[in-house]
């Protein structure tokens, strides 16, 4: 397929695009920003109809990143998030109705759950795809309308979407990036499978969401054990870790800061996911002093 990829020069994009060719697809990229690449590039906004009909034109599937994301909210006004998440995935979804392109990947957000997100005092929270949607701040309330959105045009004009709800995949260090794995994080190698995985998904009803993070073995019988001695339950699950990251002059506590159980259950059922990047192999290449895949600062013309 020829599958365009909206916002190609941020961090998904750099993941997703070699991850198309390797399989067989044709990608076309479309960023305001000039991009180094390769491939057949669209230069435009996504907030100019013209921009993204003339980036629609002739594909076959959409995977849709361009957006404003949380991290972005202490330096962009609410009208921009509006105009960028939401009139932007209208303007994709009216360009794919005329286009009669029938396949769209939405990457949306775990901020979508909002306050499903604050967990108790005295024990970690559990979030799975059938925890509530309340978002509780402008991003993940774009991110809602843009998922509703999908639905209505899946009903309506046929337009397939699957959403992915995507965990924490932003650039960190290396140990922050690998800590991350444990609440609420997901590898961007992973999240590249994800995006596959949707593109060949068929969704009963024309759309459907899933919850994409890494694998944890955590469950709510951990919740409140998680809270009291994180430690112990790292050691349970991976032993000889602790004294590892002692070794290393880490600190657990301070490494955890959120206090969140994230199941990929239903994406594993349904889409056939399979995390591959998960905190053993974090744990793995902290041993080994491997850091190859983790430094994303100093990668070249790739945004965030």
């Amino acid at each position: 397929m020829k599958v365009l990829v909206t916002g190609a020069g941020g961090n998904l994009g750099r993941v997703v695009v070699p991850a198309l060719e390797e399989a067989g697809h044709k990608p076309r990229l479309f960023d305001f920003r000039p991009i180094e690449a390769q491939h057949e590039f669209v230069q435009g906004d996504i907030r100019s109809r013209n921009d993204v009909e003339r980036a629609v034109e002739g594909v076959d599937a959409i995977v849709h990143a361009a957006a404003l994301h949380g991290i972005h909210i202490s330096k962009w006004e609410p009208d921009d998030y509006w105009a960028i998440n939401v009139t932007g995935t209208f303007n994709l979804y009216e360009a794919a109705r005329v286009a009669e392109i029938k396949k769209i990947v939405l990457c949306s957000t775990m901020g979508v759950y909002g306050e499903s997100m604050t967990p108790p005092d005295d024990a970690w929270g559990l979030v799975t795809d059938t925890s509530p949607t309340r978002p509780g701040d402008i991003y993940g309330m774009s991110k809602w309308l843009c998922e509703h959105m999908s639905r209505y045009y899946s009903r309506r004009w046929g337009v397939q979407t699957v959403a992915l709800r995507l965990g924490m995949f932003v650039p960190e260090t290396f140990e922050g990036y690998g800590f991350r794995l444990l609440f609420g994080g997901v590898d961007d190698r992973d999240v590249a499978q994800a995006v596959m995985l949707a593109l060949g998904h068929e969704p009963q009803g024309g759309f459907d969401s899933f919850n994409i993070f890494a694998d944890v073995p955590f469950s709510q019988k951990d919740a409140h054990a998680l809270n009291d001695n994180p430690e112990d339950v790292i050691e349970k699950y991976w032993p000889g870790s602790v004294q590892l990251f002692r070794d290393k002059g880490l600190n657990v506590r301070e490494l955890i800061w959120s206090k969140l159980i994230w199941p990929p259950d239903k994406a594993k059922r349904v889409l056939g996911y399979r995390p591959r990047y998960n905190f053993t192999e974090f744990v793995e290449a902290l041993r080994a002093g491997n850091t190859a895949h983790y430094p994303f600062a100093n990668l070249p013309h790739w945004g965030v």
